[in-house]
């Protein structure tokens, strides 16, 4: 499991310390020939990204690669403004999500539905992205970044548009949203399943990749870096079905909404029941409301049900 002194060879874990709390977003940093930025975070932490990045006698300038697991604001909505301090960063996305970062404006907007009027306070300004900037890919390519390569692979599950990139020097997977969430030190992971890709059966292949790839360190965006890989895989997918299962009987049994929600609800505060006030906070901020994920497990429950 994580601790302080165990850190894959050669990356640097950044905290953004997303509004203003630790142990929320992480962004990687992989050292050597052609630094690397994987998932550089909401726009609105860019600048404790410069500081942390300053600590290690380090600019944006540095920087000659932006790679992402997806293109959720919380994972990739920093690089447009990266761009415009770094011109000759070349960002490498799923290619189903490379058009939303040249004209952001559906993203941000379906972001705004989930969030309202915290959309900016929480995200901060979303900027395009050149599309000549863009690499975009589909899984299998290998990224060559000096003496450190990378390899792409297609990951969908909680996105569409995600990846998963293994880098065969640390032997670490960024794995973004696909096992969840968690805090160091604990023993305990979280789904986040928020709308509107959330594909269940997906997933489990993406799972199954995972575990297949045996890597040494799973490296979340919500947060850190962990070696305990089988019990973490296998920890995640079963909460992922058992939130899963009790929204499709919700949906079954013909609830309301309203007793939908409050049953997942229920469920999931009961999970965290073992944690402290302020660890219990922290895991919400980094999955989001249960709110959300139990609207992504419905929209992709009713997509079941409909006819080919």
């Amino acid at each position: 499991m994580y601790t302080s002194s165990d850190y894959p060879y050669g990356v640097l874990t950044l905290d953004t310390h997303h509004m203003g709390r630790t142990h929320v977003v992480a962004s990687y940093v992989l050292l050597g020939d052609e630094p690397a930025i994987v998932d550089p975070g909401p726009a609105s932490t860019l600048p404790r990204i410069e500081a942390a990045l300053a600590q290690h006698d380090m600019r944006l300038a540095d920087l000659k690669h932006v790679i992402l697991t997806h293109i959720h604001l919380d994972h990739a909505g920093a690089t447009g403004l990266i761009l415009e301090q770094n011109p000759t960063v070349q960002v490498h996305v799923h290619a189903k999500g490379a058009a939303h970062l040249v004209d952001p404006s559906r993203l941000v907007n379906s972001a705004a539905q989930l969030w309202g009027d915290q959309l900016e306070i929480l995200w901060g300004r979303t900027v395009p992205v050149p599309q000549k900037a863009i690499t975009t890919l589909t899984g299998g390519e290998r990224l060559n970044l000096g003496k450190r390569r990378l390899r792409a692979y297609d990951a969908p599950g909680h996105a569409k548009h995600h990846l998963v990139w293994y880098d065969e020097v640390s032997g670490a997977a960024f794995v973004g949203d696909n096992v969840g969430v968690r805090l160091p030190l604990l023993r305990f992971t979280r789904p986040a399943t928020p709308p509107p890709d959330v594909d269940l059966e997906a997933w489990m292949s993406t799972l199954d990749m995972i575990l297949a790839l045996a890597p040494r360190w799973l490296m979340l965006t919500h947060f850190g870096a962990y070696n305990d890989v089988q019990y973490h895989v296998t920890d995640f997918r079963e909460r992922l079905q058992r939130w899963a299962t009790l929204v499709r009987e919700g949906l079954t049994n013909g609830r309301s909404e309203e007793a939908q929600r409050d049953a997942l609800d229920a469920h999931a505060t009961a999970e965290l029941a073992h944690l402290d006030e302020d660890e219990r906070a922290t895991v919400l901020q980094q999955s989001g409301a249960v709110e959300l994920s139990w609207r992504g497990l419905v929209r992709y429950w009713q997509k079941q049900a409909k006819p080919a």
